[in-house]
């Protein structure tokens, strides 16, 4: 079932989204996304761009299409075996909604206010919406609203939206501040988040933004192969740096 589109706005919308709901490199995201639109990469569905006319948006379709949309879109979702958080393929589609116009409407994106009131939450409110939208802005500028959203919010888009900016701040698709992600990493793990617990033990191992430290390393990494609460992906992970070390 493939969906045509005149230009990238939506399918690099919907790219977006799905990055930072999940915490996925912006090359995965592209691929699952282009998967659930009908094509076989990103490539493949940029060069079939205005090439036909553009197919009806979620909003335009009736009940009995869009049903057929999404059971097609959840069954590329699975096949891509991308790690869903605990979250059902269905959930997760309901929620991210990739082919229609105004999803980001609807149901909001992690962007979205995770709490109100305080100078400091709104201070983090913007500084999300900021960094969705500016990858090459430093996110040092931005690190006292970030660690201060970050133990107070309650928004798990908004923690895994910071925990993707840490990644990215370590990878290089961001510009690369070790320091500022050692900070971020630091408060993400003490909320619990075992991807960002697996990546502090990472940065203590190699010195990367701060000192090393490879007893507390190893700890970390007992922590994530001892706790039920660890997705198998990332238990494996640590389970074999400690076979390893």
């Amino acid at each position: 079932m493939r969906i045509y589109f005149q230009n990238a706005s939506i399918p690099t919308r919907a790219a977006n989204r799905l990055k930072y709901r999940l915490s996925l490199k912006e090359s995965q995201a592209r691929q699952v996304t282009s998967e659930v639109f009908g094509y076989r990469d990103w490539t493949d569905l940029h060069g079939e761009l205005g090439s036909k006319a553009a197919s009806a948006l979620d909003e335009a379709c009736d009940s009995a299409t869009l049903t057929e949309r999404r059971v097609y879109q959840v069954s590329q979702l699975l096949a891509s075996s991308v790690d869903l958080h605990g979250e059902s393929a269905d959930d997760l589609v309901r929620w991210w909604q990739p082919s229609a116009a105004h999803a980001h409407e609807e149901c909001g994106d992690p962007t979205e206010t995770p709490f109100a009131g305080s100078k400091e939450d709104l201070s983090f409110q913007e500084a999300l919406s900021t960094l969705a939208h500016a990858v090459h802005r430093p996110v040092g500028h931005f690190e006292q609203a970030l660690m201060t959203g970050i133990h107070r919010t309650e928004n798990e888009s908004s923690l895994r939206f910071v925990e993707s900016i840490a990644d990215e701040l370590l990878s290089g698709n961001r510009n690369r501040e070790p320091e500022v992600a050692r900070h971020l990493l630091e408060a993400l793990a003490s909320r619990g988040l075992p991807r960002s617990i697996l990546n502090l033990a990472t940065s203590l191992t190699l010195g990367d933004g701060g000192p090393k430290d490879e007893k507390r390393a190893t700890d970390l990494l007992e922590q994530l192969a001892e706790s039920a609460s660890t997705p198998d992906d990332l238990k494996r992970i640590a389970e074999s740096r400690l076979g390893t070390a």
